[in-house]
């Protein structure tokens, strides 16, 4: 059978708001993922990336009209819902005998509202490689909402199909990389144990792969497309500290140089492992701080502290790796003084990057279940992307009040003359000055 998979339309403003430049894109794994799992069945596979080919529903028409699948499988984040369901519509419009398949996170944590809004023959709730092959060739024996247990297995998955993208297309942020900016990305784990509030990865069970499967992927990147460097796509990737100390070792032992960045948890590191990190080529890593005020950190259930938190930076730094850290805004119990004292943080730590974003109760995480007692929501899923203020904690008058706060950190902590210069100082080539110019573009549109 001939199988299709969408990532559906979705421009960088629409996702990250209207000042956001095209700076970077990441390829859609989860489809090349699911890609992989067809093709080994003996199916037949096309993905249809549009965010990076900047196709609109009429170039996914075209394409289905020229590939002539059996099945079409969109891919549907929160923010998306709305637009894979005009894609559904279509399809059912001008290709009546095609079968269609949603999934994604949203159709993870609301199936039954994504098939009232999408019409589709299944919506697949949860990891589906497992059952994937099965669905597409017997549709029959499945209802229309098919639930999926976690792939128990990591290593028995097949690496994901990117050969069926052009992977030339896609590049990392302006300074989110070391050595080249077609950064790939590989998951070593899935799941994350913590019961963090606001995040939708909260309380799933962490799977690892083995060293030898992950250390089998990078080398096949490594001869396919002679990359320089990953980025490691977990939300934990030292939760278990000795499979990070093996890896890091066989990288060593095996001489295999490529540069790596990775997300973890401060409270999930150790001298020992960021030296040895270091040593194997890990440059940079990505940390969610989330606030400067230890009652917020308890309200979301973070299970840090922020001396902990400090801490934790400066042996990242001392061992000479780049720590980025993330922000947020709109915490449930959040005032504006507590607003001021997050940005205050962010400066002392003074990490490589900061990230803030504005709280988001994403569904199927606990703050979309008990918002209520903590402020108002928008429910307008469109905007649901961080950047946009859809929630308003009772500790703000105004969403006008929320949004200034948020551009006065891009304002505080981007516009230090010391941050600059220390920015213009890495430059290293055209293609760095382009990027960075363009971020400090979106940086002035967003901050006025």
């Amino acid at each position: 059978m001939k199988v299709m998979l969408v990532f559906p339309p979705l421009s960088a403003q629409e996702r990250y708001g209207k000042h956001t430049t095209n700076l970077g894109s990441l390829p859609p794994l989860g489809l090349c993922y699911m890609a992989a799992v067809l093709e080994k069945a003996g199916h037949t596979v096309k993905i249809t990336d549009c965010p990076v080919n900047g196709f609109t529903l009429e170039d996914v028409k075209k394409d289905i009209a020229e590939f002539s699948p059996d099945w079409v499988g969109l891919s549907a984040i929160t923010s998306l819902v709305a637009r894979a369901s005009e894609l559904c519509a279509m399809i059912r419009k001008d290709f009546p005998n095609i079968k269609i398949l949603v999934g994604g996170s949203h159709a993870t944590v609301m199936p039954e509202e994504t098939l009232a809004l999408s019409g589709a023959d299944i919506v697949i709730s949860g990891e589906c490689e497992d059952v994937l092959v099965d669905i597409i060739e017997h549709p029959e024996r499945f209802p229309k909402i098919v639930r999926c247990a976690p792939v128990r297995d990591l290593d028995s998955l097949p690496f994901p199909a990117r050969h069926l993208l052009d992977m030339s297309k896609y590049t990392s942020l302006p300074n989110n990389y070391k050595r080249s900016p077609n950064v790939f990305q590989v998951f070593a784990t899935r799941g994350c144990p913590y019961v963090c509030t606001f995040c939708a990865s909260a309380n799933g069970k962490f799977r690892q792969r083995s060293v030898k499967n992950v250390i089998s992927e990078i080398n096949l990147l490594i001869a396919n497309y002679g990359i320089k460097e990953i980025v490691f796509w977990d939300d934990i990737f030292t939760l278990n500290k000795q499979w990070v100390h093996d890896f890091c070792d066989t990288l060593i032992k095996e001489k295999i140089d490529i540069a790596w960045s990775c997300e973890t948890r401060l409270d999930l590191i150790d001298e020992p492992l960021v030296k040895k990190m270091k040593q194997a080529g890990c440059w940079n890593m990505f940390f969610g701080i989330e606030s400067g005020n230890q009652e917020l950190l308890d309200n979301i259930r973070k299970k840090t502290t922020l001396e902990l938190i400090r801490k934790g930076v400066r042996l990242v730094k001392g061992a000479g790796i780049e720590v980025r850290g993330s922000f947020m805004f709109g915490l449930p119990g959040e005032t504006l003084e507590m607003a001021h004292k997050t940005i205050d943080f962010a400066i002392e730590l003074d990490p490589d990057y900061a990230q803030f974003s504005l709280t988001t109760p994403f569904p199927g995480t606990e703050l979309s279940k008990t918002y209520e007692q903590f402020g108002v929501l928008n429910k307008d899923f469109k905007q649901y992307n961080v950047w946009m203020p859809v929630f308003l904690p009772s500790g703000y008058s105004t969403i006008e009040e929320l949004q200034n706060v948020h551009r006065l950190a891009f304002r505080r902590f981007y516009l230090r003359p010391r941050y600059i210069i220390k920015k213009i100082m890495k430059i290293r080539n055209f293609g760095d000055l382009r990027r960075n110019i363009a971020g400090f573009k979106f940086l002035a549109g967003f901050t006025n």
